[in-house]
Order: C-alpha cells, then structure tokens, then sequence
C-alpha cells in the first residue's frame, strides 16, 4: 500500500533545514521543536556558506547531503524560493514546509510569483506547505516541522485534529488545548495554500484512524469545489469538523438589485453550507476546542436524551436555561426512573432533569454515584454528566470532594451510557486535578457550562445528521434557453417551467388598460414594463386594488406620467394589467449566485413582512421538494402557514413543489444568471402564484 504525499510530508523520518542561519530565527525554532519532541532521525542543516550554524554541521546545498531525506523546513528569502524549490528536486526531497513570507499575502505581484513557483513545484512533483506557514505538529508519532508549540499530555489519548489559516491562531489553540484537557494528533498550519489546501488537509485527517474529531480555523475556503466532497466524506465517515470561521462573504453585494440580499446576507450562505454538510460551526475559540474534543468523546450518540445530576440547584437552573438555548434534548424521566430517584434523595429534593441531588451530597458523596445509577438506565437517556468542580491544587482537596470525584467515576463507569464531568466555570485544568481526575478514573471533563451546553447541543444534532445521511444527489434541469429581462419575461419563463403565475395583459393605451380591466373583472394592479426599470415602485410605476374604468384610466395615465418624468431615457414596453390577490400569505423566494459555493435559495415571508420579520431559511441549489418543506418549517413564523388566526392552513407540498420549480429554472438559466427573486409568490390554501418576477444577469 502506498502512502500519500500528506502521510510522508506530517511523518518524516528524516529532515532538512534549508536556510539555516545564526541570524534567521526560523531555523533556530525548527531545530528546537525537533529536539523538544526528542526527533532521533538526521536532521540536515542546509546554509550557503557552510560552517557550523546553531551548534550544527552544514552543507551549502541540499544536492550535497547525501543520503535521502523525507521532507524539507524552508526558511529562505522570498526571491531565493524558486531556487530552493529547484534544489529541494535535485536533491530527491519530494515534500516540505515553507515557512516564508512575501507572496500573495502582499498583493498582486506576490500572488503572480506564489502562483509560479508552486505550479514549477507541482511539476517537479513537490507536496509544499504554505508559502507563510508555522508548519505543522504530529503529537501521534512525536515529530514537528515548524514553529508550532509542543502540548504537553492530557487525561485522553490524541484524537482531535487541528488545521488553521493563520498560523498565530493555529500556536494559541495547541497551548489553550493543553490547558483546558484537549488532545491534538496533528495541528497544521495552512499558511497561504498555494498546492496543500484545507481540503487536502481535511481529506488526510478523514482518513486518519486516531483523529476522531477535526477542528477548523478558517478565514475562507479558497476552494469551495474541494472542500464540499471532503465534508460529505467526513459526514459518511462519522467524523465531525467543527469550525470557526472568521470574515463575511460577497453575496449581499452581488445581489444589491435585489430584496434577496437582505434575507441572504453576508455570511448566511455559508451557514446554510455547514447545515446541509452537517459541519458544526461555533463562535470562539475556546468553543472550537471544547465542541471538537467533545465530539472526538461521544462519537455518534443514541437517538436518545441527556440527563445531568448536580449539587447545586443554581447550577441546575443555569444547565436548563442555556441547554434550552443550544438545543440540548433533556430526557423526561419516566415513572421508574422518578421512582429510583426519589428512593435516594432526601425528602426535599425532586426527580427533574437537571437532577439537583441538594447538598446532601456533601455528608453522602456516594450520592452521585447512586443518582447516576438511578437516571443513566431511563430509556430517553443517553449520555450522562455529573456537574461538580475538579481540585486545582492540595489546598482545595478535602474529606467531601474526592470520594465525590470517585463516586462520579464510578457512576459513570456503571452508567452503560457515556458520561463525564462538567465543571461550572471554563478554566485550565491543573495538573494537580488532572492527576484527580486520573486517580478516580474519569476521562472526560468539559469546563463552563456554556461551552458544555453548546457542545452536547452540538453532539445530538450532529449524530442526528449523520444517522440521517445526505440525501441522494438531485439531477439537474435541462438547459433554459431564454434569458428573462422583463418581469413578464421573467413570468413566462417561470411559467413555462412548470410555475404557476399570475394571468396577465400587456396594454399600450388608456383604453386598452380599461378594456383589460373590465375583461379580467376584479380589482386589478396596473406595472410598468421596461428592460430599464428592474424597481417599478421607486419610480411611480405601480398602481393596485383598481376597479372600475375612470380609476383604471387615471392609473395608466398616472404611471406613464410618473416614469417618464423620473426615467425619460427607459425604453416603455408598456403596462402589465393583471388581477389582484387577496388574503393568503406572501412569500419571498430568492435566488443568488456566490463565485465560490454556486447558487443558493432563500425562502421566507414576503411583501411587507422581508425586512421586518428578517426569517429566512437558505440551501444550496438544487433542492427537493420535501428539502424545501424543510425550509418552510423552519421558518420562525412558519405557524402563519398552518391557518394562524382562521386563515386557511397552507399546503405545504404544493408550496414545496412549486419552489423547487423555482429552484430548477435558476439553475437551468445558466451561469450568467446573478440572482432570480419572486416577491411575492402568493399562497392560499393550495392556491399559489407568482406575482412579480426579477432576473438579473451577471454580463
């Protein structure tokens, strides 16, 4: 079996350090990590002027080693890279870190040179990380090429890979993991990404068998077509990325045309990616480690509930509140199960969940272990915590806390389910505790109760997802010929592939708008129609609830005046006259394309209701039916669509199918469509229309 450049480049046996020198620090700080992991294998110095360089030996070229080398630290000047990356060839060096600065991180003509340099690399057959990269740690087999700090153990065995686009985030998290009882296998740092990427990366820590959970810092994915297969891989393989990312996108700016943008926004589209890909996105770092390493602990929970025994009631209340706000399922005990706690608790204690087991736990420490052993065997109940604090050091130790520490162990040992420890407060876990914990035999922890929460919330929803699987993959439109400018263009487009729209006249006269006013036979809207005018409103060019021949022939005559006073230039197809619909709800449906994820759909409540109520939900196209029903549901006022009030309850599935439709013709109009918005799709019972149409096209 062959191993992949990643394997050779994070595992070598043997080491090159290209452009070492007494006044370049890299160097220096390579070659200290190496001795700080205790590295056995050479280690080559590589200087061009030869000497003795940090205590060392060197050659004045990689070509005169003389014997193989696995991988390379390059730590030249910007302009001497392509020589060494040249050398690195020569010299049978095939993978390395580049630790130098001075590429696309400066500009235009730092890209262009980054972008040569690595292509020649590629060439050559080179795998090189970076360029402006810390480099990476492998804490599995004790070996790092970079600057990254050395993390000293922790109560569980490493299981949490790390990768960062910034290489000063990437140190700070190996430390705070040390701290606070995380475990890494790999922290990488990407650097620029010029050849290995985040998804490179991702795919290698897929594949690891001791990394069971991965933790992201990302500022952007550069590659969103690499990243997505990845992900789905991840989410088939049971193991969780959980990630920070930093920054907005470009998508309310693409779409400024359009309502879309409002309800898309910023960075919406790639929260609709994690959702879909079943990737767990947090908001800080501290939550990045504490939801990756609990996740690398639960692994794929049972479709079942958590259940959380406490001293303190404060505690208690606090668990319910911020678990009810990170989506945390608390198991509703059953009659048995009330029955086993309220056989152990004192008189005044009560059988909720979260368990508060009162301070009679102080005189009884075993209490714990019985409480545990009272809830963990409900049938809602899989996954068990005891919320108690760890000892910081021999002061805080007494006759109370460590048979308590004990008597959680062993509970949770007992449980049949999985269990740990959560302490109140986010804090380093000494040494002194840790070696508590080992003692008692506990080996899960998680500080402060928010983090807690958020990372159990985390847990059940991602094992949901991944029971759930991803759906199997839609097959696209045929092509759509047209290119829709007009509403009414866009209208009959939408027609013509299945959408129900509203029935309307085009009419160039006074006459000829009352002709089809009295012909539609109902209060009717009058629009102007111009290839001009993508916002009619703004200029005057909308009238509606118009009954009767005078009214009507005043709008017409009202509109025209109006949009030729504020658009004399437009060129005046002429005025739509369609009938008016009443009751029911309005829904925005949105479509608008990202440069980098394709495009993306936006369902939520329309008409004067887009900007106040702000509630949309978003997927990538295409989408089902049955995924958009999902959507709908999810909808913070989606109760407004079940009859709220003794308004007609709206069917959902005709909604579904018809948004789908929708969906379908944005993406069969090609990839110069920017952005397609119906605002507002009216919907009554089962009654659904298009009213008004927009397609905005990129060239």
């Amino acid at each position: 079996m062959t191993t992949s450049p990643l394997q050779r480049l994070f595992n070598p046996r043997s080491i090159a350090i290209l452009g070492a020198s007494e006044k370049n620090p890299w160097g220096a700080m390579a070659l200290k990590l190496l001795d700080n992991f205790n590295f056995t294998g050479p280690i080559h110095l590589v200087n061009r002027r030869g000497g003795t360089v940090l205590g060392r030996p060197t050659v004045t070229a990689a070509t005169g080693i003389g014997e193989p080398v696995d991988a390379a630290f390059i730590a030249v000047p910007a302009a001497g890279l392509a020589e060494a990356v040249e050398e690195m060839a020569a010299a049978g060096i095939r993978q390395g870190v580049v630790v130098t600065s001075g590429f696309a991180e400066i500009g235009p003509e730092g890209a262009a040179e980054q972008a040569r340099v690595f292509s020649r690399a590629g060439d050559l057959g080179l795998t090189l990380l970076g360029p402006n990269s810390l480099g990476f740690n492998n804490f599995v087999n004790k070996v790092g090429l970079g600057t990254l700090p050395l993390v000293t153990p922790t109560l569980a065995a490493p299981r949490v890979g790390l990768v960062s686009q910034s290489g000063a985030t990437a140190g700070i998290l190996c430390r705070t993991a040390a701290r606070t009882n995380v475990s890494l296998t790999y922290a990488v740092a990407l650097g620029n990404e010029a050849q290995v990427g985040l998804a490179e990366v991702l795919d290698f820590l897929v594949d690891d068998t001791g990394t069971r959970a991965i933790a992201v810092f990302a500022e952007t994915i550069r590659d969103p077509a690499a990243f997505i297969p990845v992900a789905e891989r991840a989410l088939a393989a049971a193991k969780p990325i959980i990630m920070l990312k930093v920054g907005v996108g470009e998508l309310a700016a693409a779409v400024a045309q359009a309502h879309t943008g409002a309800l898309v926004g910023d960075d919406r589209i790639f929260d609709a990616v994690c959702a879909e890909l079943g990737i767990i996105r947090v908001q800080t770092l501290e939550e990045l480690l504490t939801t990756a390493d609990f996740l690398a602990f639960t692994g794929v929970l049972p479709d079942r509930k958590f259940a959380v025994a406490s001293i303190s009631g404060g505690a208690c209340e606090m668990m319910a509140d911020l678990g009810e706000a990170h989506g945390v399922p608390f198991a509703r005990f059953t009659a048995e199960t009330v029955a086993r706690v309220a056989a152990e608790l004192p008189g005044y204690g009560a059988a909720h969940n979260p368990l508060d087991i009162t301070g009679a736990a102080m005189a009884d420490p075993d209490l714990f272990r019985r409480s545990i052993a009272a809830i963990a065997p409900d049938p809602e109940v899989g996954l068990v915590a005891a919320c108690f604090e760890l000892p910081t050091d021999a002061a805080e130790l007494s006759g109370f806390n460590r048979p308590a520490i004990r008597a959680i162990a062993q509970g949770i040992a007992d449980a049949g389910v999985k269990g740990f420890l959560l302490q109140q407060t986010y804090q380093p876990i000494s040494e002194f505790g840790r070696s508590i914990a080992q003692e008692a035999g506990l080996g899960q922890v998680v500080s402060g109760l928010d983090h807690a929460m958020r990372a159990v919330g985390a847990a059940f929803a991602w094992s949901a997802k991944v029971r759930a699987g991803l759906p199997p993959p839609l097959a696209l439109p045929a092509p759509i010929a047209a290119r829709p400018v007009t509403e009414r263009e866009t209208l009959e487009m939408l027609g013509a592939a299945g959408v129900p729209v509203v029935p309307a006249r085009i009419v160039r006269s006074r006459d000829a708008a009352m002709a089809a006013a009295a012909a539609i036979g109902e209060p009717v809207a009058l629009k102007i129609l111009s290839p001009d005018i993508p916002h009619k409103t703004e200029v005057g060019g909308v009238r509606l609830h118009l009954s009767g021949d005078a009214v009507v022939g005043e709008a017409y005559d009202a509109i025209m005046a109006s949009v030729t006073a504020a658009r004399p230039q437009a060129r005046i197809d002429g005025v739509i006259v369609s009938p008016m619909r009443t009751g029911g709800l309005e829904l925005l449906v949105g479509v608008a394309r990202d440069s980098g994820w394709g495009l993306a759909l936006a369902v939520g409540f329309g008409g004067v209701l887009v900007e106040l109520l702000q509630d949309s939900s978003l997927r990538r196209l295409p989408v089902s039916p049955a995924q958009v029903r999902e959507m709908l549901v999810g909808l913070r006022g989606a109760r407004l669509l079940a009859g709220y009030r003794g308004a007609p309850a709206t069917d959902l599935d005709v909604v579904a199918e018809t948004i789908s439709r929708i969906g379908n013709a944005a993406l069969a109009l090609g990839p110069d469509l920017a952005s397609l918005e119906i605002n507002p799709l009216w919907v009554r019972g089962d009654k659904v229309e298009c009213l008004d149409a927009l397609a905005v096209w990129s060239t």
